[in-house]
């Protein structure tokens, strides 16, 4: 019954992208003859512009179909799906193009009005796709369109699934029961039936819309001859892949030639991720250097003064993927600090200057940075650089030290607005940073910055 309801609800979605599609290009015309200026005259709508939409409207649908919008996306991320929405109506769009190619040279349709077409049907598009989404996963938190599922172990693995299923109602995917192996008993307040070996006569007994197979690691070899068994069901078949998940790091699968292929630490700056972080560098690094330019030549002044050694301070610190640069910060130490080799920076260091501990405690130091960031080599928010010396004793003490470097360095991150700066417990911050690489977002990145802002940046915590 669901399944045809599914069924249904999709059948409805492609009409009503039929409809959506249809008030777009009637408002790109509103808005291209009635509210743009039309030199050469304002077409008419039912010569040119009408006889052509059944034939766009069927190229829409077609293209959205063929990018997999017209399947359940319950388990999709919003920035996916947001991301496939936005492509597949760039397809279209050059689907209209091709179109009015193909038309007789006295029905062309204006390139101004495609152009206007392209901005206002992806807006519309997006915010009609939006609005679906939020209704239904309001409705599915009602107890509304909902879909029950079989959790194949009863492992760890599997037990996260079901939390994490439970915590995320939108889905409106509820766990009915475990299959597993062992005494019957009840585990995260569901029954656990089995044998593992009896699956498919459990679920055709207990029939239900998708299984998810969730197999402890020590039963993993048994994951093929469960979904062997499965075959013959008419089930949604999902493989959860059982590792420790601290090994993990913005997991993601694809298929290369059918072959589906598992990324375990892929870093989240690609794609359109990477063009929104470092556009939100270059604009709010270049207005923060131009409101900070005043206050550096001060200081770099201050420290020239009174203690000798240049006002700037290079040293070599990892970023992204590992790769190295040059850090810039104002000189807080004595020039020779480091005549013996490097040491870890702590509280009332006595090689500091006497400007210095203001400096470091207001974290003005590294005003610099700001340089570093504009070329590129760091971020505004991110995880804090480490000296290369550091890092080779780090990385053997400490488990998923080396995870931090799939995120670019930042000039502050999560770890700091939490307090863990400076002379701070090791392990905490890189906690935070994994965490923070893990729920990485352009919002958090404005958050953590204002956090610094208005909170960390006169702390007493040294950095």
């Amino acid at each position: 019954m669901v399944k045809q309801h599914s069924q249904l609800m999709l059948s409805l979605l492609a009409l009503a992208d039929a409809c959506a599609v249809t008030v777009a290009w009637l408002a790109s015309y509103w808005i291209r003859f009635s509210l743009l200026p039309a030199p050469k005259g304002t077409p008419e709508l039912a010569d040119k512009y009408l006889p052509v939409l059944p034939l766009v409207v069927l190229a829409h649908l077609l293209i959205f179909y063929r990018v997999r919008l017209y399947r359940p996306r319950r388990d999709a991320s919003v920035l996916g799906e947001t991301r496939d929405i936005v492509k597949a109506f760039f397809a279209a769009v050059v689907a209209v193009i091709l179109i009015d190619y193909a038309l007789p040279a006295s029905n062309k349709i204006s390139r101004q009005f495609i152009a206007t077409y392209a901005v206002v049907g992806t807006t519309c598009f997006a915010l009609f796709r939006g609005c679906v989404r939020v209704f239904l996963r309001a409705a599915r938190r009602r107890g509304w369109n909902q879909r029950s599922a079989a959790i194949i172990g009863a492992g760890r693995t599997a037990q996260r699934l079901v939390l994490a299923l439970r915590r995320h109602g939108w889905t409106g995917i509820q766990p009915a029961y475990f299959v597993a192996d062992g005494a019957s008993r009840d585990v995260c307040g569901l029954p656990v039936v089995g044998p593992l070996s009896r699956v498919a006569e459990i679920i055709e007994q207990r029939p239900v819309d998708a299984v998810f197979v969730a197999l402890p690691v020590e039963a993993a070899g048994q994951t093929n001859a469960v979904l062997a068994t499965l075959k013959s069901g008419m089930a949604d078949v999902r493989v959860v892949p059982a590792f420790d998940a601290s090994y993990t790091l913005w997991p993601n699968v694809s298929s290369l030639d059918g072959v589906p292929i598992i990324s375990l630490r892929q870093t989240p700056l690609v794609g359109w991720n990477a063009v929104q972080k470092r556009a939100f560098d270059l604009v709010v690094g270049s207005i923060c250097l131009a409101i900070a330019a005043l206050p550096m030549a001060l200081i770099a002044t201050l420290i020239r003064l009174t203690s000798r050694g240049p006002a700037l301070y290079r040293q070599a610190r990892v970023g992204l993927d590992g790769r190295g640069f040059e850090l810039l910060k104002f000189r807080t130490m004595r020039h020779d600090a480091e005549a013996d080799g490097p040491v870890w920076s702590r509280r009332q260091d006595d090689r500091r200057t006497r400007i210095g501990a203001f400096l470091r405690r207001t974290s003005l130091d590294e005003l610099p940075n700001l340089f570093n960031v504009l070329a590129g080599d760091m971020s505004l928010v991110g995880p804090r650089p480490e000296r290369p010396e550091f890092i080779e004793q780090f990385k053997r003490d400490i488990p998923r030290y080396m995870l931090r470097h799939k995120m670019k360095a930042g000039m502050t991150g999560f770890a700091q607005v939490k307090g863990y700066r400076g002379d701070t417990s090791l392990k905490k911050r890189i906690q935070h940073d994994v965490h923070y690489i893990r729920h990485w977002s352009l919002g958090l990145d404005v958050r953590i910055f204002l956090q610094t802002l208005f909170g960390v940046w006169l702390s007493r915590h040294e950095a």
